[in-house]
């Protein structure tokens, strides 16, 4: 029987298959990429076997790979749930836990609180990975994050799941300077209707050859407008630089738009407050970890971004309020 010497291998192993790439399991771990593939080929030595297939992109597992990660996993779950019966007799929170979010959220909203959790819990690990909506739910469910802060656009899909409504925050569209929109009335007065945008290029958040995703998606249908994408991007930021060249009107939710750099075009809410981005954290209800109650309790406390409407003021003094059905 091959016996696996470094728990550490199948951290990295479990990342790697979580993360898509050899580089990206390297920053989430901040080990170096090569202690990455070390770690991998060693496990593979051991086991006798490829678990990795690196001949596509995301790298996935291959057939052995997909028989083993189940166990990987499990494994880490029941290391990590030894060290916090540790914690529950010492009172001191420790472990790792791995937030999901957008980037919008990781880089508008999460400082700060992560500051919090370090000053507080030094000993708690916090991880984070960025992916779209339909990744985070998904990801919650599978284990592979503790906490999910993403759009309700999407519903947790099992009973098991718990969401707290965090914030709202409106769209935003990213025009280029001298652009007929800016000269229409509502523009000039601060805001555009859905309707306006009808008649000209989009560009918008979505993956290659897929539709627009599925957090402006729900906006587009809530606004009964049928737009096809002129310019599609992943990245905020390439939103912003495509619509400073002239190439469509820009629709971002305002966060996102908040962390780019948008000299050289005009930001410009759409629609109403109600029409906005709804966004939540959401969690496993029946993980019992200190670690994770920790950090969970820090982003229920947090103040929500600047722009943003407060989904509950004084949300802070009901840190529990994460397994109340009604915030679901």
């Amino acid at each position: 029987m091959a016996r696996i010497d470094q728990t550490d291998w199948l951290e990295t192993f479990v990342a790697v298959i979580d993360h898509g790439s050899f580089s990206a399991a390297a920053r989430a771990l901040h080990r170096a990429q090569s202690r990455v593939s070390t770690h991998v080929a060693a496990l593979e030595r051991t086991l006798g076997g490829t678990l990795v297939d690196r001949s596509h992109r995301p790298i996935g597992p291959t057939e052995l790979g997909t028989a083993f990660l189940p166990h990987a996993r499990a494994v880490l779950e029941a290391l990590q749930k030894g060290a916090e019966a540790v914690d529950a007799h010492t009172g001191t929170p420790r472990g790792r836990v791995v937030i999901g979010c957008h980037p919008s959220v990781s880089a508008g909203f999460l400082p700060g609180v992560l500051a919090a959790i370090h000053a507080a819990h030094p000993f708690v690990r916090v991880e984070l990975t960025e992916h779209t909506t339909p990744d985070l739910v998904s990801g919650i469910v599978s284990g592979r994050f503790h906490i999910a802060i993403h759009s309700l656009a999407a519903d947790p899909p099992s009973e098991d799941l718990r969401s707290v409504h965090l914030w709202t925050e409106r769209y935003v569209a990213i025009i280029p300077p001298g652009h007929p929109l800016l000269r229409e009335g509502e523009a000039a007065r601060g805001g555009l209707s859905p309707q306006s945008l009808e008649a000209h290029p989009l560009i918008a958040i979505a993956q290659p050859g897929a539709a627009v995703d599925p957090d402006t998606g729900s906006a587009l249908r809530a606004w009964e407008l049928e737009i096809p994408l002129a310019w599609q991007s992943e990245q905020p930021q390439t939103v912003v630089n495509l619509a400073r060249a002239g190439l469509g009107i820009g629709v971002l939710n305002a966060l996102a738009a908040s962390i780019c750099e948008t000299s050289g075009t005009v930001v410009v809410p759409v629609g109403t407050a109600a029409d906005g981005r709804q966004v939540a954290a959401t969690r496993d209800r029946r993980t019992t970890s200190p670690s994770v109650d920790v950090v969970f309790r820090a982003i229920l406390a947090a103040a929500p971004p600047a722009g943003v409407q407060p989904a509950r003021p004084g949300r802070a003094d009901a840190p529990e309020a994460w397994d109340d059905t009604a915030d679901s």
